[in-house]
């Protein structure tokens, strides 16, 4: 009962922080603003977390739980690539981008600031690039050089269009970015173009 009752408080503590995070920034949120809104005391977030960077390491695992299987699963759809499989591809992830959206705009803005963050996210882009990477060479059409360059040039797209549906005003439209990307990829993955 006890463990049950700290993980309620925990994850009271980290859906405060994050409506605080989201409404007034990362970096102008203090622990103070985050226990008034769980309705806990300074001691009691201590208690659960050091700091604030703290808080947005827990997301960043929640983030890596949600997003690890379709990741592992592009892998196979970089074998043998289509536009449909793209395409079907970036829909689930979009969808999946659209319900951690808030999470993920908060992870931004404190590896801005924090250097344990904006470490952490450096080597998960490492790594996603690198399975990527791994992926495309497997295929034999590409040496591991040339699988590399395109590997950066996909993960660094889809990172930079949900920058883009980061912002408040963005109006792009998540089909027709889905088309368009998908039809990159497919230029960029034409063996035929670079051999």
């Amino acid at each position: 009962m006890r463990d049950l009752q700290k993980e309620l408080t925990k994850t009271r503590l980290k859906e405060a922080a994050i409506a605080c995070f989201v409404e007034s920034g990362y970096l102008a949120t203090a622990v103070t603003d985050i226990t008034r809104t769980a309705g806990a005391t300074r001691a009691t977030f201590y208690l659960h977390y050091k700091t604030k960077a703290e808080v947005v390491d827990a997301l960043l695992d929640e983030l890596d739980v949600v997003y690890a299987e379709p990741f592992s699963r592009f892998a196979a759809v970089l074998v043998e690539p289509s536009l449909d499989s793209f395409r079907g591809w970036l829909r689930e992830i979009v969808k999946i981008w659209e319900t951690t959206r808030d999470i993920s705009i908060v992870v931004s803005e404190a590896a801005g600031v924090e250097k344990e963050i904006g470490d952490r996210r450096a080597r998960s882009f490492e790594f996603e690039t690198d399975r990527i990477a791994k992926a495309l060479s497997a295929t034999g059409r590409w040496t591991p050089k040339q699988a590399r360059i395109r590997a950066l040039l996909i993960f660094s797209q889809l990172g930079s269009l949900f920058m883009q549906w980061s912002t408040p005003d963005s109006d792009l439209d998540a089909e027709e970015a889905v088309d368009v990307m998908a039809a990159m990829w497919m230029a960029a993955l034409a063996t035929e173009n670079f051999h």
